[in-house]
């Protein structure tokens, strides 16, 4: 059973909750659209952490609100562009997620689908704001892939803390580019 504070009951949450009001009350240079999906992506980030928090295992269900969050967030990237299809940029992320992928599925388990499909979320996600930057760069396209740089940075030293090898001082890496991360993209509205 996880041993939590109960600060880590109340910031975790609540710093996301600050996030989705500095989302919200932002100027746009975004339309709604993408805005609205930014927030929602937030949202579901916030309920991930929950899930993550919670004394019993509630991992995957973490796993499936973070993955909703980042299709919201794939569709906030790819609805004031085009849909990217540079394949230049997708080739060397999916030979990057498929070494990581070879060092942690002999260790997760049953959990192997939803980690494989995770995964390639990531990979779109990151594919989407590389491609994004490079058709219409500026500041909301620039600001959301350094935010997706930092949210695979914290996913995976979350996984690799979970299922490779535990390191005290983990928390401080995982959640400060977790953060930092969140922030950025709801930096690019």
């Amino acid at each position: 059973m996880k041993h939590l504070t109960k600060q880590t009951y109340l910031f975790k949450p609540l710093t996301l909750v600050i996030i989705i009001l500095f989302a919200f009350f932002q100027v746009s240079e975004v339309s709604l659209f993408y805005k609205v999906m930014i927030i929602s992506g937030l949202a579901f980030s916030m309920l991930g952490d929950i899930m993550l928090m919670l004394p019993t295992d509630k991992f995957l269900h973490g796993l499936a609100s973070f993955l909703l969050a980042h299709i919201l967030y794939i569709s906030a990237f790819v609805s004031d562009s085009t849909f990217p299809v540079n394949y230049l940029y997708l080739i060397p992320l999916l030979i990057i997620g498929a070494l990581i992928l070879r060092t942690l599925l002999p260790r997760v388990g049953g959990k192997t689908v939803p980690v494989v499909l995770y995964s390639l979320i990531l990979v779109m996600l990151l594919w989407q704001s590389i491609g994004r930057v490079e058709l219409s760069y500026g500041h909301s396209s620039f600001v959301a892939l350094i935010g997706s740089i930092f949210f695979i940075s914290s996913d995976v030293a979350l996984v690799l803390n979970r299922f490779i090898k535990k390191h005290k001082d983990s928390q401080l890496l995982i959640l400060s580019t977790y953060y930092i991360a969140q922030l950025l993209i709801a930096y690019s509205i």
